[in-house]
């Protein structure tokens, strides 16, 4: 919720302005140096370049965020059991998972991080290739007379600006990708099922109004399971707790205590 609340429509934002910005300095370069319009189908490659980053990063975050959830969880877990954790002596044991999730996290924010380095390489190379055709088709242009030392010196600039605002555009567009996949797990979480209501609206289910009369309750073959596709945690339970009795449940993670 906070990427989509705080970082998506900055990221929307920015890149707007820098596509504008990118168009508007071609069209000056353009305009000053006629001969630059040979240099635009480089625009082949950035698109090339993007295609290729954008779904191996979109990828990379999202292994990220499912590796994040597990770290935080065990990490609370932990905390909070950490009194029976030392009674049981099992520290090691939840140390040694907790350093395999941390690794397991950091090698895909590891590789995220090396295809944003990846990127950069392949973009300055192609700004740079960039500015060398506009100051060389400005030299020639001058050589033949057909543009004043000020226009020359206009589109060498915007050239300069032309590089970065390229960067910067692709740059938004992966960053807008990336963070997408927020807008992904909010949607399978808001399409997951709900559970049922509280009260039946079928009044042949409904309690007598005199329920409870007492403090009794009875399983009866009663079973659970987490989620729909999973094993059942409770099989054939059936228990009778009596009124004013006190019951301790103990049992392993996922016995299916709650």
């Amino acid at each position: 919720m906070e990427v989509v609340d705080l970082k998506l429509p900055g990221a929307f934002r920015f890149l707007a302005t820098s596509f504008l910005s990118v168009a508007q300095t071609i069209f000056v370069i353009t305009f000053s140096t006629p001969l630059f319009i040979i240099v635009i189908p480089i625009a082949i490659f950035y698109i090339a370049i993007l295609r290729y980053f954008i779904s191996t990063s979109r990828q990379l975050q999202r292994l990220s965020s499912i590796t994040r959830s597990p770290l935080y969880a065990h990490f609370g877990e932990t905390i909070q059991g950490a009194s029976v954790i030392r009674s049981f002596g099992a520290s090691d044991r939840f140390f040694k998972e907790f350093c395999d999730k941390v690794n397991e996290h950091i090698m895909c924010k590891y590789h995220s991080l090396v295809s944003n380095r990846w990127l950069s390489v392949r973009l300055e190379l192609l700004g740079n290739f960039i500015i060398l055709a506009a100051a060389t088709l400005a030299v020639l242009a001058k050589n033949w007379g057909t543009m004043t030392p000020g226009v020359l010196g206009l589109s060498v600039s915007y050239s300069l600006n032309v590089t970065f605002m390229l960067n910067f555009v692709i740059r938004q567009i992966s960053e807008v990708e990336t963070n997408i996949v927020a807008v992904e797990r909010i949607k399978e979480y808001s399409h997951n099922p709900t559970e049922a209501e509280w009260e039946s609206s079928n009044p042949s289910k409904k309690p007598p109004e005199t329920w409870p009369t007492e403090g009794k309750i009875e399983f009866i073959g009663y079973g659970a399971r987490y989620r729909t596709g999973l094993d059942l945690a409770l099989k054939d339970l059936t228990a009778v707790i009596k009124s004013n009795e006190k019951v301790g449940i103990a049992g392993r993670t996922g016995a299916g205590k709650r």
